[in-house]
């Protein structure tokens, strides 16, 4: 095993190359957060442009396609230190299903109707859709410092994983009996089980987003 530092290759060129594109691939996955969160409040506040903001998620989810596709492109060419490029892989591929998950929590609210549902339960998948954002705004900013300052990054991990544990929490105790409670007394199991898969893919791009925080993790601790 060669001996140079574990991080050695993120200053060479084209292992620089790949981990620039990750920036702009996060920078991107974040972007459709952003737009998922704007499709489900504009959903929960029964305006009527709600279309328009889904596919806007799957415009920019299309657009974190494209990046991840050039990052792959990217890591074929040439010599990479297998680490190197193992991590990067396990970046992408874990970051891009933040991305998947925030288009199909958007994707499934055009099968609702947001004036059937209780005012309390709008307010929770608000609420829910509004915490992915921020654990995600959170990981792009951990990766970032990741390339500046390893031991900075390690502890911001943890905080990407109290906040996936705040999210889990939160879907448990108040989103879910919301919506079983809506459930029991509307008799639409259907609009229910929808609602469901929207709160689990929600969760989702926390859960994944954790998972991303461990790649950090990980290469953060073999460079202290």
């Amino acid at each position: 095993m060669s001996s140079q530092r574990p991080l050695a290759w993120l200053g060479r060129g084209k292992e620089k190359r790949a981990l620039d594109l990750f920036k702009k691939h996060m920078n991107k996955i974040t972007e459709t957060t952003e737009s998922m969160e704007d499709a489900l409040h504009t959903f929960c506040d029964g305006k009527e442009n709600v279309d328009r903001k889904t596919n806007s998620v799957l415009a920019k989810e299309r657009e974190a396609d494209e990046i991840k596709a050039e990052i792959i492109d990217e890591l074929s060419k040439g010599n990479f230190p297998p680490l190197g490029r193992e991590e990067i892989i396990r970046l992408v591929m874990t970051a891009d299903d933040i991305a998947d998950n925030a288009r199909g929590a958007a994707a499934k609210i055009t099968f609702l109707d947001s004036s059937e549902l209780s005012e309390s339960l709008r307010d929770d998948l608000k609420t829910l859709s509004s915490l992915a954002l921020e654990v995600v705004q959170l990981l792009e900013s951990t990766y970032l410092t990741l390339l500046e300052d390893p031991k900075v990054a390690l502890k911001r991990t943890s905080e990407v994983e109290k906040m996936e544990e705040e999210i889990d929490h939160f879907r448990a105790s108040e989103l879910m009996p919301a919506v079983i409670e809506w459930s029991d007394q509307s008799g639409k199991s259907g609009t229910s089980i929808i609602l469901k898969e929207v709160a689990d893919n929600m969760e989702e791009v926390a859960d994944r987003s954790e998972d991303v925080a461990d790649e950090i993790r990980s290469i953060a601790i073999r460079t202290l």
